[in-house]
């Protein structure tokens, strides 16, 4: 239960409001928020909203959650960016919480300046990635400048990843020392009695269900080059051509702001052998019938999908990138080649997909490895030991005073 010495500077039950751009992340924080509910903290939820708010009843963010809507947008505009500032501050002056934690590019910068403008106590500023990493010129500035304003108006950094947090040090965005990677890393973990190695039988189903046999090569993620999709399609269709036995399973949407080229669309359109099918909230089917995962992203803060699919026995093939490195145990769980290198791609997808001796080998080790490191209950129960601990450590100077002062902006 709820320590007695981390409580609100007011008596009551510890408030957190946790801000992210979009209610589709809510699968970030899936289970996480409800558990906070159970541990003994007030939550509210700042995000710009698509469907139902205002309590428990919005899906997707638990039990016991306030939702209250943020007109943030993910793209750029200073209009409707300052906006979603003031209007952040008139959420936080009037619940005035305890903890902030921002993340997401936009919800992440935004937020960590209202936390800091309204004095609060405990400002966690989650890094989920480096969109940095793939942008160029004007565009990696202004990406790099906002991480390092949202650090710094932070009073805890946190990488979902070693790999996230050693690279944002060594961009200057992090300084030397700061930060912090709960356990093994994840922002949320993952539900190990949700995602579960696949019976005989489910297996049938599943690809009934999806309209598969034979090998299945399976990616679950948004449809865009950051991801790596275009590498991905564009070595199935060459090192398997002509290979009817086997399959590959995109699950995601495509994206405009990161779309793929023309001539991988229309290998994803006119390939029978290449089965879209959009975005899954419930993804257990995927890897019921999938041999290997594949992902081939060029960068990720700690990715749920490969967690996923390790957790339902499921080997993954995919790039040595940016927090990938951090879920994947190259040669035990997975295999990881060079970021770029479509070549290697192929040969390991041919060879895992080639065996599957091996590729249950690597299954059975993968389930292992995330029952261990990664079970959610392990990664929410860290976290509120983090907020616990903050908590008790915050003094007045450091932002206690918010609770009589509030935010200057009316």
């Amino acid at each position: 239960m709820w320590s007695s010495v981390a409580t609100s500077s007011d008596g009551a039950r510890p408030r957190i409001v946790h801000l992210l751009t979009s209610d589709i992340s809510s699968v970030l924080v899936r289970g996480q928020l409800g558990f906070m509910v159970e541990r003994g903290f007030d939550v509210t939820v700042g995000v710009a909203c698509t469907g139902p708010v205002g309590g428990s009843s919005a899906p997707g963010w638990g039990a016991g959650v306030c939702v209250e809507h943020v007109p943030f947008v993910r793209e750029m505009s200073v209009f409707r960016d300052l906006r979603a500032l003031v209007a952040t501050i008139r959420l936080l002056r009037r619940v005035r919480p305890d903890i902030v934690n921002a993340s997401t590019p936009k919800a992440g910068l935004l937020g960590t300046v209202a936390a800091r403008l309204c004095r609060v106590r405990v400002r966690v500023y989650v890094i989920r990635g480096l969109r940095f990493e793939t942008a160029s010129g004007w565009q990696r500035r202004i990406l790099r400048g906002t991480e390092w304003v949202a650090v710094r108006c932070a009073t805890h950094v946190v990488a979902n990843s070693e790999s996230v947090l050693w690279a944002a040090r060594d961009e200057g965005v992090v300084p030397s020392g700061v930060g912090e990677v709960i356990g093994a890393g994840s922002g949320n973990g993952v539900d190990v009695e949700w995602f579960t190695p696949s019976t005989p039988a489910e297996r049938v189903a599943a690809r009934a269900s999806l309209g598969l046999d034979g090998t299945v090569i399976a990616f679950v993620g948004r449809l865009t080059k950051d991801k790596g999709v275009a590498d991905l399609v564009d070595v199935f269709t060459t090192r398997f051509d002509g290979r009817d036995d086997v399959s590959l399973l995109l699950v995601g949407d495509f994206e405009s702001a990161d779309p793929l080229d023309a001539v991988t669309r229309r290998a994803i359109d006119s390939d029978e052998r290449i089965h879209h099918v959009t975005w899954l909230v419930d993804t257990r089917d995927v890897y019921r019938a999938a041999d290997v995962l594949a992902f081939p992203s060029y960068r990720e803060g700690l990715p749920n999908a490969p967690l996923e699919a390790q957790a339902s026995g499921v080997p993954v093939v995919g790039y040595a990138a940016t927090g990938t490195v951090d879920a994947v145990v190259d040669g035990v769980t997975g295999v990881l080649v060079p970021t770029g290198d479509r070549q290697a791609l192929g040969d390991s997808l041919v060879d895992v997909a080639g065996q599957p001796a091996r590729s249950m080998t690597l299954g059975i080790a993968a389930r292992e490895h995330v029952e261990e490191h990664f079970d959610r209950r392990l990664v929410h129960d860290g976290i509120a030991n983090r907020y616990e601990g903050w908590l008790a450590d915050a003094s007045p100077r450091s932002g206690g005073a918010q609770h009589r002062t509030g935010c200057s902006v009316r």
